[in-house]
């Protein structure tokens, strides 16, 4: 039965063409929901890392969700969240680095199938050792990216991220380290790929 199914439906999908969706400035107010994967590059540590101390924010991996209102003319306005997973460099088992953030971002060539877009973001952290909770903080992020059109309900992206942030001082419990005492930015940047999920692509009348 499912080697039927599945047979109906590749004999529909290759009768009906593949179409480009319509212009993104045709369509109302529409909802979009991105699943992305992030490796992480830490370029500013002097904060979380104070010098002699072994640096609990290092290179890494993460996951992060996104649900985004799309308007005409390209502004897309969101809220995500992301768990970046680095490397403690033996203080930390694993450092988790969470944020939860509101996000804006404009595309360009909205005619076209493939949108670059600018992109920022403004939210608040979590770290820890694994999961554990033992600084807050906030962060900011630039984004530059490119968007492809798969189909009318289904994009690809990819891009770059910068983030800087910055964390409440506290005590790294393996070593006994004081970090974050001094006020200052740390930073990393990461390489994202995702996959968007787009609401139904109906011209507005």
């Amino acid at each position: 039965m499912a080697i039927a199914v599945v047979t109906v439906f590749a004999s529909s999908a290759a009768a009906e063409p593949f179409q480009l969706p319509p212009p993104q400035d045709e369509l109302p107010v529409r909802l979009a929901g991105e699943v992305s994967l992030h490796v992480a590059f830490p370029f500013a540590q002097g904060s979380l890392c104070p010098e002699g101390s072994a640096c609990i924010l290092g290179s890494g991996a993460g996951i992060a969700g996104l649900l985004e209102w799309r308007f005409p003319r390209g502004l897309g306005v969101g809220v995500g969240y992301d768990a970046w997973f680095l490397d403690g460099n033996g203080v930390n088992e694993l450092s988790t680095l969470q944020t939860l953030r509101a996000t804006l971002r404009y595309r360009l060539l909205r005619d076209r199938q493939v949108h670059p877009y600018l992109g920022a973001a403004l939210g608040a952290l979590l770290f820890g050792d694994t999961f554990r909770v033992e600084a807050v903080g906030g962060a900011v992020d630039l984004l530059l990216g490119v968007e492809i059109e798969l189909s009318a309900s289904l994009a690809f992206t990819a891009g770059v991220l910068i983030r800087l942030l910055t964390t409440s001082a506290f005590r790294s419990n393996s070593d006994g380290v004081e970090r974050a005492e001094s006020f200052g930015p740390d930073g990393a940047a990461a390489l994202t790929v995702g996959l968007v999920l787009l609401q139904g692509n109906s011209p507005s009348n």
